[in-house]
């Protein structure tokens, strides 16, 4: 599975919003650049929303990535 599925599928499989260092985290992909070019990819065809928000795993205020 590419990094793009990874997290395509995780993120149509949870509401939570989670922000690009959690994800490079929880999926396991490195390095975290590649979390935000393939979020911001997916933001410009609508496929996710990216705003400032708290996180759902780290609880920080920061660009969240959710559906």
């Amino acid at each position: 599975m590419t990094n793009t599925e990874k997290i395509q599928k995780f993120l149509k499989s949870t509401s939570y919003i989670y922000c690009d260092d959690c994800l490079s985290e929880v999926l396991n992909i490195q390095p975290r650049q590649q979390v935000n070019q393939i979020c911001n990819k997916f933001k410009k065809q609508g496929e996710i929303k990216r705003e400032v928000k708290q996180c759902s795993y780290c609880s920080k205020d920061k660009l969240g990535n959710f559906i």
